[in-house]
């Protein structure tokens, strides 16, 4: 075969190419004789399996005693014996000196301050005045008397913190004055050597090579060429014409023992099969006493 040969696909099994249409694939029924009792015949017939797929006595059914969860069962009142004292001093009955606490037995509130109950009003309270003389002097007289105070509330001469007018101005109604200062550049500077610094060396660049593969676009992958990998098995697929192919009729076909029908005893994995029940001998112990745990005559302090 030569290298640029390219082989061909079978007529047989699943068609890959949306051309070929794939053909029917026949096999040997899976299902088994309990599928076969599910069958549908007539109405008659299906009357005799009621029951056969219905559940069993497995309903757990909810107590009607005590409190009922579901909220269309009423729960029953429930009823239980009084926690109270048998021998407590009824309600209007006349105190004794044995219920009525003692003078230091309870908190008395004081009736003098703030009260804290508000069925109590909390009486007036007075002080003396904390003004000092220096107030005495700004209360209003009249317009006359106001006028001796004059200069004594502003700040002096040296109390203000006057902004320089030189330089920038933080003030945004001040307008700030150009500035001029010395350039830091160096005159006599050559950079040959910063320069020469960024250049790669003569063995420091990466060079792809120009055979096989080209990772840059830019490039085009020239055409590699190689030995044929088909196996002689391949050549007797090849189409010929359709009296050739009778004669591999059912090389392809999976045989009787290939389809793998699984156990009807155990447990069954198929939803639609029922699990037979199954017994097993018990695990208990027959012969088991309980040690005595009373301790020996010479077991105890």
């Amino acid at each position: 075969m030569s290298a640029m040969e390219k082989p061909k696909r079978s007529m047989f099994g699943k068609q890959h190419d949306s051309r070929k249409e794939t053909a029917p694939a026949f096999g040997f029924g899976s299902s088994d004789r309990n599928g076969a009792t599910k069958v549908f015949v007539t109405a008659e017939h299906a009357k005799s399996s009621y029951g056969k797929e219905s559940p069993g006595p497995v309903y757990e059914l909810k107590s009607s005693l005590g409190k009922q969860e579901s909220s269309k069962n009423e729960s029953s009142p429930l009823f239980s014996f009084g926690t109270a004292d048998r021998f407590a001093k009824p309600a209007g009955s006349v105190p004794t000196r044995y219920s009525v606490p003692g003078p230091g037995a309870y908190q008395a509130t004081s009736s003098i301050g703030k009260q804290g109950d508000s069925t109590r009003q909390s009486a007036e309270a007075y002080g003396f005045g904390s003004s000092t003389r220096v107030h005495q002097q700004k209360v209003f007289l009249s317009p006359e008397h106001a006028k001796t105070n004059y200069g004594e509330a502003s700040p002096g001469p040296s109390v203000y913190n006057a902004k320089s007018a030189v330089g920038k101005q933080p003030d945004s109604k001040k307008d700030t004055a150009p500035s001029w200062v010395f350039s830091s550049e160096e005159r006599f500077k050559y950079d040959y050597v910063e320069r020469a610094a960024k250049v790669p060396g003569a063995g420091q660049y990466n060079s792809i090579g120009a055979v096989g593969s080209q990772a840059d676009s830019k490039k085009q992958s020239l055409p590699k060429y190689s030995f044929g990998s088909s196996q002689r098995e391949q050549r007797s697929k090849v189409y010929i014409s359709p009296d050739h192919e009778k004669s591999s009729y059912g090389h392809n076909s999976p045989g009787p023992a290939s389809v793998g029908g699984k156990s009807a005893l155990g447990k069954q994995c198929s939803s639609k099969n029922p699990t037979g029940s199954s017994w097993s001998f018990g695990s208990a112990k027959r012969f088991v006493y309980n040690e005595s745990r009373t301790p020996g005559p010479g077991n105890y302090d």
